[in-house]
């Protein structure tokens, strides 16, 4: 039996068993309960990234003990960072992150993308790194930050924050190790591919059929021919076999089943 990769995810919408063999039961021996059970979990909601990376995050803040976490989709080119998702400690209850805006290309947002292990802020309020930030962060209580960039088939695609709000805490290494190997096994992976399939206005527009490319696929999985097609459509059928081509070599399908599988997430 082929050994599931990876990069497989990127070529055609995973099944929920397919992301199980990789993401669970190939770390049954390496990984502690919790963090399987969690990424189980976030694999029960790959539909909503918003989702996925929510009940990661939940887990990184019971683990860590943290105050709030929170993580988005960006790239280092991108000129703004927005959190999409959060977890808040309700021993705490900080200030909501989601929608706040945070200047991209700001060297304390650059030095995470550019770094493969986590990057601590601590001592917020005094951190000369934060100068030119600082008051944003103290609006939202941030006293002592975790930054990790989130990696997916050698593409950055977010970031992931925890944070406290009421002490000026010390990071140790094995809270540092957790953030980095919790992010690159599961939160990176599984957000990734839960915001490449499952959210068309981000990284996978590029790939997505036109409307009308979809409708003509849409009409190819109920089994109609290229000739039916066009009568439906009152166009010819070398406009319709000219729109499944394109459609098929846009999404590397080497045949309309192939077409019609990959466009699942859009029929």
């Amino acid at each position: 039996m082929t050994e599931i990769q990876s990069s497989t995810f990127e070529n055609e919408p995973p099944t929920t068993k397919d992301l199980k063999k990789y993401f669970v039961d190939k770390n049954l021996n390496n990984t502690t309960r919790e963090s399987i059970d969690c990424a189980a979990h976030m694999i029960l909601v790959i539909e909503s990234p918003r989702d996925t990376v929510h009940v990661g995050l939940a887990h990184m803040v019971n683990r860590l003990k943290v105050c709030r976490a929170d993580a988005g989709f960006a790239t280092p080119e991108t000129e703004i960072y927005t959190p999409i998702s959060e977890f808040c400690s309700e021993d705490t209850i900080p200030p909501s992150i989601v929608g706040c805006v945070l200047p991209n290309q700001h060297e304390t947002m650059q030095r995470v993308w550019n770094s493969s292990s986590p990057v601590k802020y601590e001592d917020v309020e005094n951190n000369p790194q934060l100068a030119l930030i600082k008051n944003k962060l103290l609006e939202l209580k941030c006293k002592s930050m975790l930054m990790q960039r989130l990696v997916w088939n050698d593409k950055l695609i977010g970031i992931a924050c925890v944070d406290h709000t009421t002490s000026n805490h010390i990071w140790n290494q094995t809270e540092i190790d957790f953030m980095e190997r919790f992010c690159t096994k599961f939160l990176a992976p599984l957000a990734g591919i839960s915001n490449y399939w499952h959210n068309p206005k981000m990284h996978h527009m590029f790939k997505k059929p036109s409307d009308s490319e979809l409708v003509a696929i849409q009409l190819a999985a109920k089994g109609m021919s290229s000739k039916l097609i066009a009568i439906e459509l009152n166009k010819s059928v070398r406009t319709v076999e000219n729109q499944l081509r394109h459609a098929r070599k846009r999404l590397n399908a080497h045949n309309l089943a192939e077409l019609i599988k990959k466009c699942e997430p859009w029929l």
